[in-house]
């Protein structure tokens, strides 16, 4: 396995994860569309208009999951701004 990551650098490599993941589904979600479009059968045109309505649904997954890692990286953030170095407890004493 790969080298310890820090919890910065677990988040950046996540949030670059579903930036590609989210590119990857957008590109598949486009080509859904054309691909419906070429079917005259009915049945196929609403099974791939199913599949592009879940892609859908997951891109605005993926993007609540970006909003909460980058939350949770800014309080973290501040967090570790708010202890001493030397101690690990807070600098006002908490």
């Amino acid at each position: 396995m790969g080298k310890l990551q820090t919890p910065m650098e677990n988040a950046e490599a996540t949030l670059l994860a579903l930036k590609e993941f989210k590119r990857y589904l957008e590109g598949l979600e486009k080509d859904l569309s054309r691909t419906s479009k070429k079917y005259s059968n009915r049945e196929v045109a609403q099974g791939v208009g199913f599949v592009a309505a879940g892609i859908h649904e997951a891109l605005n997954y993926l993007e609540i999951v970006k909003k909460v890692i980058m939350k949770t990286e800014r309080a973290l953030s501040r967090r570790s701004d708010t202890t001493s170095p030397s101690s690990g407890r807070a600098v006002d004493g908490t």
